[in-house]
């Protein structure tokens, strides 16, 4: 190819496109983009969450009743801090604390350790017998909270319950036939409200942890088996690590869900819970509605918030340190 040729060519082909300019900055390569379809869902979050923060916040630094907010609204003026104090300095509500915090324990360690065995359960069993377990959790799922309530007070009822009828053919003996269960706080909240909240919780946690089990890979444990580790060394060192996010997520969320509970504790009780079956969402319940303070509710509902978020603060850390080695 001659120099003529090559020139005649270039001169056909054009001038070399000039390249323009990339945009610096924050609409740089459209990196507004992202950020323009979370809008919407930050507008959300706002409305749905801070404006309501917002207002709670501002109704716990006033005096507001039923009488104040609803018969004469000029009468409610800010207080300050009198009633946090009034809330902290207050023992019974310290006791509700402490109580909310056993009872939120043992259901934790519980529902994840029942959900876990299940969920080996589920990994070793046949495929038949793994639907028609996996249907009856989804059936116990579909079923209200309220529902379930019901359904155990009436289990456990003295009067001709279904509990004390089973314990009296067990045992043979004739007190178990009346036995109250309820009688005792400490049982009818720890062992009876433990047994209908778990009941409930179960089938989320069953699940999730099948559904992590799944992911394990079947070269590690066999790999493990051949270097001599037995069932349990295997489950620690790598079944426990591999599905460790999923461990840290559903306790996380099994302490928001059992610490705030109300809905079974109200409906065993009979929509009357005693004193002594009372947890912080009970007590919120109490002082809200059917005592209408409605400022201590809120002093009630921020220490509830800032409670959980002192724990979870712990979740979000080894969440953070998960992903991190991850990387």
């Amino acid at each position: 190819m001659t120099t003529n040729e090559t020139v005649n060519r270039s001169e056909e082909s054009g001038p070399a496109p000039v390249e323009k300019p990339q945009r610096r900055g924050f609409f740089a390569a459209g990196q507004y983009i992202p950020y323009s379809l979370l809008l919407p869902a930050v507008v959300v979050l706002v409305g749905v969450l801070a404006y309501p923060l917002f207002s709670l916040i501002n109704l716990s630094f006033k005096n507001v009743n039923r009488y104040a907010y609803l018969a004469n609204p000029g009468l409610s003026k800010y207080i300050g801090f009198d009633g946090y104090t009034k809330i902290l300095g207050d023992s019974q509500f310290w006791e509700v604390v402490l109580r909310s915090i056993y009872f939120t324990a043992e259901l934790v360690i519980l529902s994840m350790v029942l959900g876990m065995l299940i969920a080996l359960l589920l990994n070793r069993v046949s495929n038949w017998v793994r639907v028609t377990i996996i249907t009856v959790l989804m059936f116990v799922w579909a079923i209200p909270a309220l529902v379930n309530g019901q359904v155990f007070r009436w289990l456990f009822t003295s009067n001709g319950g279904v509990v004390d009828y089973l314990a009296y053919l067990v045992t043979g003996d004739e007190s178990w036939k009346h036995y109250d269960w309820f009688a005792d706080p400490t049982v009818g909240l720890y062992v009876v409200g433990a047994a209908v909240i778990i009941w409930g919780a179960l089938p989320f946690l069953v699940l999730g942890l099948y559904a992590a089990l799944t992911q394990v890979p079947k070269e590690l444990t066999e790999a493990a088996k051949l270097d001599g580790a037995n069932a349990f060394q295997t489950f620690r060192h790598v079944t426990i690590p591999v599905i460790r996010p999923f461990l840290m997520i559903s306790a996380a969320l099994s302490f928001i869900w059992d610490f705030q509970v109300f809905t079974q504790i109200f409906t065993l009780r009979n929509t009357s819970p005693e004193p002594d079956y009372w947890t912080i969402g009970v007590y919120l319940y109490e002082k809200g509605v059917v005592a209408s303070k409605y400022s201590d509710s809120a002093v009630i509902s921020i220490a509830m918030i800032l409670l959980m978020l002192a724990v979870l603060v712990y979740y979000i850390r080894q969440m953070l340190k998960i992903g991190a080695n991850e990387r």
